[in-house]
């Protein structure tokens, strides 16, 4: 008896479409039921690149007080029970690596929540970091099919790519890999600040590939919603991040005062940067 060759087709795919979008994001099941989606999906589609030797990252961390972090441990990876929400890459209490490209889209990461939570007079404080990256690590990205849409440097970078990756498969399967692309770049793209449902998808996405992709790939690797797709994001696995895998070169203290701008928006003013002295390694501590 010959054996069925099984192939992701167009129907199963708007299936998982249509059973993501019925998902309810007050039921408490809500995450495993995205998860479990996903994972009735034939042959998921997973796109994987490798990001260069010696590649650069930023990591901000927001803090009330005008203090100084002394530990390393402060700017790195945060204790689980700090993550309390979803994000676009995690699940509450599931701790990711996350950086950006550059100072500027590191801090717009920050800028919904610092309107939240501030007001006109107040005084803003950053700590940012940068690390570089010292091997290769493979990532997962998600980009768009539809050449038009390539609008952001991050998608027409990696759209020859992408296109060589989809000209891999034929017919349906090819059809059904572009359907599957073109939901997901969607939700990848949308502002998702208030919308936890769309970080339930994104986030199921993120864990799912990244299981199943195993030691093939160390995160995801995806542009910044606020910055219009203009800076890139990093979010990375915790066992990737490594002394052998990063090395942190520098760290220095912002302050933002919170100003009202000339079109009645909030505006933030640097009034002060503090750089560190140094590093010391061996006491994982921070010179101010």
């Amino acid at each position: 008896m010959t054996e069925k060759i099984v192939s992701l087709t167009k129907q199963n795919v708007q299936d998982a479409i249509s059973k993501l979008e019925s998902i309810d994001a007050n039921d408490e099941f809500a995450y495993e039921k995205a998860v479990l989606t996903y994972l009735t999906i034939k042959f998921l589609p997973i796109f994987i690149v490798d990001l260069p030797i010696e590649m650069i990252f930023f990591r901000s961390r927001t803090h009330k007080s005008n203090t100084l972090f002394e530990n390393i441990s402060d700017i790195s990876l945060p204790p689980d029970k700090a993550i309390e929400s979803y994000a676009r890459c995690n699940r509450p209490f599931q701790v990711k690596f996350y950086c950006s490209e550059n100072r500027p889209t590191s801090y717009m990461e920050l800028i919904e929540n610092w309107i939240d939570t501030n007001k006109i007079g107040d005084k803003v404080y950053v700590t940012i970091s940068e690390w570089r990256l010292r091997p290769s690590l493979p990532l997962i990205i998600v980009t768009t099919p539809d050449q038009e849409k390539r609008i952001s440097e991050f998608d027409k970078t990696h759209g020859k790519i992408f296109d060589t990756f989809m000209d891999d498969h034929k017919g349906e399967t090819k059809e059904a890999n572009k359907l599957f692309y073109q939901y997901l770049f969607e939700k990848f793209r949308k502002p998702a600040k208030k919308d936890i449902k769309t970080y339930i998808i994104t986030s199921a996405y993120c864990n799912v590939s990244l299981y199943l992709a195993g030691e093939k790939a160390a995160g995801i690797y995806y542009p910044s919603v606020p910055f219009n797709g203009q800076g890139m994001n990093f979010c990375i696995n915790k066992q990737h991040v490594t002394k052998e895998n990063f090395d942190l070169m520098n760290v220095a203290r912002n302050e933002f005062l919170v100003e009202e701008n000339e079109i009645g928006k909030y505006g933030f003013v640097e009034t002060e940067l503090k750089k560190s002295k140094g590093l010391d390694l061996e006491s994982m501590t921070i010179k101010w």
